[in-house]
């Protein structure tokens, strides 16, 4: 990527490495596989199903942003 600007690219990169990322971690929701991320509050959130079964998608106790 190019990035023409006038600004010293010190200032244009501060702040970039500051970033906090999510924690994931792989699990099981109702035997369902999913993808889960940790929250502030210790609690963690659905994020994604990880399973090819096509009934694991229509299970509706189980869904991306659920709280578990």
């Amino acid at each position: 990527m190019i990035l023409w600007t006038p600004l010293a690219p010190e200032q244009v990169l501060q702040g970039f490495d500051d970033n906090s990322y999510p924690s994931y971690e792989t699990g099981e929701v109702d035997g369902i596989p999913v993808l889960l991320e940790k929250a502030e509050n210790g609690q963690r959130r659905v994020v994604r199903i990880n399973s090819s079964d096509p009934a694991h998608f229509l299970n509706q106790g189980v869904y991306p942003g659920l709280l578990t």
